[in-house]
Parts: C-alpha cells; sequence; structure tokens
C-alpha cells in the first residue's frame, strides 16, 4: 500500500491545531488533577471518619468505572441539572477528575512508605500534622512517587483520545475529521500516532530528567546528614 503524502502536507496544519487541543487539555487536567490528587490522598488519611468516607468514595468511584462513561456523565447529564460547559472545559474536567484519583493512590502509597516513626518524631517536636506531613513526610515522598506519577500522566495523554465522543476538537477528532473528508485512514491515523508518541516520549524525557535530579539531591542530603552525625557520634 502507498502513502499519499500529500493528504500529510495539506491536512498537517489541522492535525496539528488538534494536537496544540490535546496538549492544552493535558496540561490543564494535570494542574488540575496533581493538587486534588494531593488533597484526596490527604483527605483519605484524615482522623474524621466523613472526610475519609467522601475522599475514598471519590476515588473508587472514579478508578472503577470506564473513562467513556464518565466523560458522558459529565457532558450529558450535566445540562439537565442547568449546566452547560463547552466540551473542552468538560474534557478538561473530566480528565483531572478521573486522573487525580489515580494521583491519590500513588501518593498515598508513597506516604505510606516512608518510615511511620518520622511522623510521629515530627509530633514529638511540637510539629502539628500538616507541618509534619508538608515539611518532613512529603519531600521523602516525592522520589518514591515520581516514576508512578509519570506512568499516570502517559497514560492520561492517551485516555484524552476519548474526549473526541463528546467532539472535543483534540487530535484523534482531528484524525477522524481527515480521514472523513480523504477515506485514507492509514495516513491520518499513522500521523496521530506519530504526534501521541512524541507527546508521550518528551514527557518521559522530561520527568526522567527531573527523577534523576530529585534522587541527587536526596542523596546529597542524606551523605550530608551522614556527615553531621559522625561528629556527634565520635564525641558520643
Amino acid at each position: 500500500m502507498s502513502i499519499d503524502l500529500s493528504i500529510i502536507t495539506n491536512y498537517g496544519p489541522q492535525l496539528l491545531l488538534g494536537f496544540w487541543m490535546t496538549i492544552k487539555i493535558v496540561v490543564g487536567a494535570i494542574i488540575l488533577g496533581m493538587p486534588f490528587g494531593l488533597v484526596l490522598a490527604l483527605g483519605r488519611r484524615s482522623r474524621l471518619a466523613i472526610i475519609r468516607f467522601f475522599a475514598t468514595s471519590f476515588i473508587e468511584v472514579f478508578r472503577n468505572t470506564p473513562f467513556i462513561i464518565q466523560v458522558f456523565m459529565l457532558f450529558y447529564v450535566l445540562p439537565f441539572y442547568g449546566l452547560h460547559l463547552p466540551a473542552e472545559y468538560v474534557g478538561v474536567v473530566a480528565l483531572a477528575a478521573f486522573g487525580s484519583a489515580y494521583f491519590a493512590e500513588v501518593i498515598r502509597g508513597g506516604i505510606d512508605a516512608v518510615a511511620k516513626g518520622q511522623l510521629e518524631s515530627a509530633r514529638a517536636t511540637g510539629m502539628s500534622d500538616w507541618q509534619a506531613m508538608r515539611y518532613i513526610i512529603l519531600p521523602q515522598t516525592l522520589p518514591i512517587i515520581l516514576p508512578a506519577m509519570t506512568n499516570q500522566t502517559l497514560s492520561l495523554v492517551k485516555e484524552s483520545a476519548i474526549l473526541s465522543t463528546i467532539t472535543v476538537g483534540e487530535l484523534t477528532m482531528a484524525a477522524i475529521t481527515v480521514q472523513g473528508e480523504t477515506f485514507r485512514p492509514f495516513e491520518a491515523f499513522i500521523m496521530v500516532a506519530l504526534l501521541y508518541w512524541a507527546l508521550n516520549e518528551t514527557l518521559a524525557i522530561i520527568m526522567r530528567r527531573v527523577e534523576r535530579k530529585v534522587s541527587r539531591r536526596t542523596s546529597s542530603s542524606s551523605r550530608a546528614k551522614v556527615v553531621r552525625a559522625a561528629p556527634a557520634a565520635t564525641e558520643g
């Protein structure tokens, strides 16, 4: 089968517009989803049963139902209650809510991986739970959760393709439009596959560099603590 390069040149700008929409939606979902995931993770660890209940319920609902159903619920059901949002906004909110449930579990797992004695020691020095979490626990959690957070971020990019079902003009929707106009699905979708790969590979490279920097910083901090502790141990 021959490849019609004229489709790539003629419809490339249209696909790039869809690609730009995908980037904006994913970035918006990450900006909303990661902080909310942190809130959910802390809520699930709250001492208040009502907060634990709502945080756990939200996480379990969004983790255990298909993303496409969540998108349809937001897009088709909300207007019945008087809330009309553009498809792009629904896409960002749906993707952020879906991602936040997974981000929350990743963060919770990272927090649980930190030795419990550190939280107790922080409380013993007079820190509140929030101060102990902010200054002691979360900084140690970051290098633990970064690989899993990277994987979840890459998954959000791929899940964003489902938003084409509610007419969001993202990359997959642009490819469907091109395919409908040209009747050449191979050229349209091979370009889309390459653009998704390029976006995810770029994100993966960035996150790997961040992981290395965080790991080096953590290792340097640990060595500094050992050096400071050595004289004290010798004096003792």
